[in-house]
């Protein structure tokens, strides 16, 4: 949450000794001086979070409070279909937040299955404050996504499988439920080496849930390179750039 500050001054009180013009000024100044104080006390809230994300980092914490801020009073607004990130034809609605240059998106996805929960493709556009563009940490990533959603909210670093395109690397894993249902969690992250990346970022970390009634091919179809890629197999996805910049 972010602290209230209060800032107590002098009272100003105009008397009848004192020239007309005069209290007008002194109130028009007072307003400005607060003015800049507020300005300064949020300064200084940025970059106390700031550097209190760094400490945590030094000490090999996942906190970051100064994307936890963003996260927690930035909301999500609905946007066209054509400010995708990535090629997902069968998007049922788009969310978009921007968390401080790092451009959020939530790609709901359709779930013919009778798994509770929606079918989500997660996206966040990295950059070096909202994320450790070092490595890519299974706990910061499930920390910083809001969690691991059914069935997967046990599944551990150790138990994921890795997979890999012309993209690069991935991990994921899969459940069976019944007979033809198969659920998949995906994380993944693509750098400026895999394909462009909105302006002002470094990395593009996903991480999906899909649930299908059909094969473990098909769920994981949403991440594929053919989906993800910049004009992979005649499918073109959005300019990265036409994301929002700031």
């Amino acid at each position: 949450m972010i602290g209230t500050y209060r800032v107590h001054g002098p009272r100003f009180i105009p008397t009848r000794f004192q020239p007309g013009p005069r209290p007008r000024r002194m109130r028009n100044g007072l307003c400005a001086a607060l003015a800049a104080l507020t300005l300064v006390t949020a300064c200084s809230q940025t970059s106390g979070d700031r550097l209190s994300t760094g400490l945590y980092r030094f000490m090999g914490s996942q906190r970051n409070p100064q994307i936890e801020t963003l996260e927690n009073t930035v909301e999500y607004t609905i946007v066209p279909a054509s400010r995708m990130m990535v090629s997902a034809p069968a998007a049922l609605i788009v969310f978009e937040r921007n968390l401080g240059g790092a451009v959020e998106q939530r790609i709901v996805l359709p779930n013919a299955t009778s798994i509770r929960g929606d079918n989500v493709l997660h996206i966040r556009a990295q950059n070096a404050d909202s994320s450790r563009l070092e490595e890519f940490n299974f706990e910061e990533v499930a920390q910083r996504f809001g969690g691991l959603p059914a069935p997967f909210e046990r599944l551990n670093a150790s138990t994921m499988r890795s997979g890999s395109d012309s993209l690069g690397t991935f991990v994921y894993s899969t459940e069976t439920l019944g007979t033809s249902t198969v659920c998949v969690l995906v994380l993944r992250r693509l750098n400026a080496g895999a394909r462009p990346l909105p302006r002002g970022t470094q990395a593009l970390d996903l991480v999906m849930r899909n649930c299908v009634n059909g094969t473990v091919e098909q769920a994981l179809a949403p991440m594929s390179e053919g989906a993800l890629g910049v004009g992979a197999s005649g499918r073109y996805t959005l300019s990265p750039h036409a994301a929002p910049r700031s």
